[in-house]
């Protein structure tokens, strides 16, 4: 598949809720956290299933919005970190991806015992949301990630039988040029990906800015040399 080209600075989305500042008190468990906003105290929901140690810590600031259907009246959207606002809510990777597909596509669809992100006409897509920096690097996971090896194996099996398969990796930090996988973390990830890499998985690194409620493209990444040497 051909990626759609998105001229730089495009506007990509714009969150349609107010978003308000608070100030993380205590990451709870996995996706709750506890926060101070306007002199509450509030248990937040956190849609990230990272570490994100250097993004949620005690006195990191973040940008909360109102939430419905969920066990909490609130989400955490972004992270204020270092001047920077960047985006941790892993449910508008998908809308964000989609604009790179050229052509038709389904959405959630299913091929043997895994579901990939989107359906193209003969493959898939899958896409990966990356706000870990080393440097000038965007490094992925920053946890052990079975499943997205898992993900990664298949669509190179997929490639090498003559199918169209596909990678997006989301980069949420802005003042990066380059993309490698987080081998200190996850050997067997960075195993899986330049096997993806070799057998010619359609791949790309746009990266993003955001600003308040909008996200923005803000060029390209690129696949660095091994930063961790």
């Amino acid at each position: 598949m051909e990626f759609r080209k998105i001229e730089y600075g495009h506007r990509v989305m714009k969150i349609d809720s107010e978003l308000t500042e608070a100030t993380v008190i205590e990451r709870k468990n996995r996706f709750l956290v506890e926060v101070e906003s306007s002199g509450r105290t509030l248990n937040v929901h956190l849609h990230d299933p990272g570490r994100l140690k250097e993004l949620i810590f005690p006195g990191s600031k973040v940008n909360i919005r109102k939430s419905k259907g969920e066990k909490t009246s609130f989400s955490i959207t972004s992270v204020i970190h270092n001047g920077e606002e960047i985006l941790i809510d892993t449910r508008f990777h998908n809308r964000i991806a989609e604009i790179f597909i050229n052509g038709s596509f389904r959405r959630e669809v299913t091929h043997g015992d895994s579901r990939y992100d989107f359906g193209i006409e003969d493959g898939y897509v899958e896409v990966k949301g990356c706000s870990m920096q080393l440097g000038e690097y965007v490094i992925f996971p920053d946890a052990p990630t079975s499943r997205g090896a898992k993900h990664i194996r298949n669509l190179t099996k997929m490639r090498n039988e003559g199918m169209d398969t596909n990678l997006i990796f989301l980069l949420f930090r802005r003042n990066t040029k380059y993309f490698y996988p987080n081998i200190a973390t996850d050997p067997i990830f960075a195993e899986a990906f330049f096997k993806a890499v070799s057998s010619g998985v359609g791949m790309i690194f746009p990266r993003f800015s955001m600003k308040g409620d909008s996200i923005f493209f803000d060029g390209m990444n690129t696949i660095g040399e091994n930063p961790f040497n």
